[in-house]
Order: structure tokens, then sequence, then C-alpha cells
């Protein structure tokens, strides 16, 4: 017992040695390189004339669009759904694409969420099957954003929306819903 509490002793002792050693040789082990070693750690490459400066607060994504996030199928307006058809091919006239039953703001709204956490850059570009019966049967990638997990959440939100079925004809059909959003960092 007495030699532990005499190690100690000892030990507490040099603790103070080390670090004054430390503060006026830099390191306690001269062969260390001062610099880090190349490849081993993350860095970041910056030129001074692509620094933004200004904020530290992130910026939010915008909707681009002129189809508004609080509106459903039948609250827009005619233009408004003269340009969501224009997003369709051969729609023939009288058939309707589908659309999120409550808009489009909750899918945003959970998107932008994840964005602050995600900080994903590029665009993303989505298809949702949606069946007869307003349920998502299916959400395609088709590129745009290189952040898997982003991707992930973006498809998840889109599959549990619940969607006003698209009109072929008069009757409820499968149609795909298209759905894209700007990703910024920052």
């Amino acid at each position: 017992m007495n030699t532990i509490r005499n190690l100690l002793l000892v030990a507490v002792a040099a603790l103070p040695l080390g670090a004054a050693q430390a503060q006026t040789s830099g390191s306690l082990f001269p062969e260390t390189p001062k610099q880090p070693l190349p490849g081993k750690y993350p860095t970041k490459n910056t030129s001074s004339s692509t620094q933004e400066t200004g904020t530290i607060i992130k910026k939010q994504i915008r909707w681009d669009s002129r189809i508004p996030l609080d509106k459903t199928y039948a609250e827009l307006t005619p233009e408004q759904k003269a340009e969501l058809h224009a997003m369709y091919e051969n729609l023939p006239e009288g058939d309707e694409p589908p659309f999120p039953a409550t808009g489009i703001r909750p899918i945003f709204n959970a998107i932008r969420k994840a964005q602050r956490i995600r900080q994903a850059q590029g665009e993303l570009n989505m298809a949702v099957t949606v069946g007869p019966d307003g349920n998502a049967i299916k959400v395609e990638d088709r590129g745009g954003v290189y952040d898997i997990q982003m991707t992930e959440i973006a498809q998840q939100v889109l599959l549990l929306t619940k969607y006003k079925p698209a009109v072929c004809k008069g009757q409820p059909c499968t149609m795909q819903f298209r759905f894209t959003q700007k990703l910024k960092a920052g």
C-alpha cells in the first residue's frame, strides 16, 4: 500500500513539471511534428476571394415556385393550375395531376427542418407515384443532391404524405407528382 501511495505522490509531483515543459518547448514529445500530418486530419481549403463574410445565421431555403405552399389543389387559381399542368407532358384537357392533400407547406417545412441539420447542396428532384387512393406508392430520386441522408429524408416525407389523386378521364388514376427544391448549405 505504501508503494502505491509513493508512486502516486511521485506522479502527482511530476505533473506540474511536464505541464511547464509543454508550455515552454511546445511538446512533451520532441519527435512529434508541430504541424498535422497531411491526409490524416480533415482540412478545409478556402480562398479569400470566395469567402463569404457577414452573418453566422444559417440561410433558409426558399420556395421559388408561383404555386403557393398553403393552398390545396382546389384552392389554386387557374393560372397556378396551368403552371402545375405545364410540368406534365401530354396531360389531356380536363385531367388533373396529383397534389398534396393539405398543400405543399407540410412537405416544405419538413425538408426545411432537415436542411437546417444536413446542410445539403443541389436540387431535390423527386417523382412520387401516387395511386388512385391518394397514397404514395413509391418515390424516385431523379438526382441532384449528393447527400444520401437528405435524399432519404425527402423520400420518406413524400412517401408519408397524403395526396389528392390524379384524375384521368373523370376517374382517379395513378400518376406521378413531381417535387423539386433547391438546397444551399449555409
